[in-house]
């Protein structure tokens, strides 16, 4: 049986993944391998909007996009400003991003209360 401090010793949380954004001609942008609590973030942003419109993409997007080493790039403040980026850039990143944090569409739709 493992010890807390093994437990916590583990490296468990993978590296970034590339992705090429096609609506963005195919530059590369990195997601990073979401933590528990990126996915907590993530969770309760659901249940806050619930039955509202929300910046969903944005907001994912924010999460996960990170340098090549995994630093993320974005802060909650920045949600706004990637709102208002292009909309099929932000539908690519939002697929290749659900998968990892491990949550299915219909999951969206029943933490976002469509």
């Amino acid at each position: 049986m493992l010890t807390g401090d093994e437990l916590l010793a583990i490296d468990d949380v993978g590296g970034p993944h590339r992705l090429e954004v096609k609506a963005w001609g195919g530059r590369e942008v990195w997601l990073r391998e979401p933590t528990a609590d990126v996915r907590d973030e993530w969770e309760s942003f659901c249940l806050a909007n619930q039955g509202k419109a929300a910046s969903w993409r944005a907001k994912l997007a924010s999460l996960l996009l990170c340098d090549e080493s995994g630093k993320p790039l974005f802060t909650a403040a920045d949600v706004p400003k990637l709102g208002r980026k292009s909309a099929a850039a932000l539908q690519e990143i939002w697929e290749a991003a659900l998968p990892l944090v491990r949550v299915t569409d219909q999951e969206i739709k029943e933490l976002a209360g469509n």
